[in-house]
């Protein structure tokens, strides 16, 4: 039996003062996260009523997959920039399809 793909689902809230580098490292970990080759689907979205808040939902054909993708250069750059940019915890859910 093939594992079932995994959904991430991740809350950030970016401090106003960081929003420019935050958004900066958003988009390049978005575009090189596509191209991973366990990568299903990679997208950040903006909350229309509070702009301070991004939703990551990303789709990795495996547990391991998402794993080695949080080794990888551009989700560590964009880690980095998260360790001062945002105003509060990162709020993750892993989610399978039912």
């Amino acid at each position: 039996m093939t594992e079932q793909p995994i959904t991430v689902i991740a809350t950030i809230r970016v401090r106003p003062d960081h929003e420019k580098a935050a958004i900066a490292a958003i988009h390049d970990c978005v575009k090189a996260s596509r191209l991973e080759k366990t990568n299903i689907s990679y997208q950040c979205h903006r909350d229309v009523s509070d702009p301070a808040v991004f939703v990551f939902v990303e789709r990795w054909a495996s547990p391991e997959a998402l794993s080695e993708h949080e080794t990888t250069p551009h989700f560590r750059a964009m880690a980095d920039v998260f360790r001062t940019a945002l105003a509060e915890p990162l709020h993750v859910r892993i989610t399978r399809e039912i």
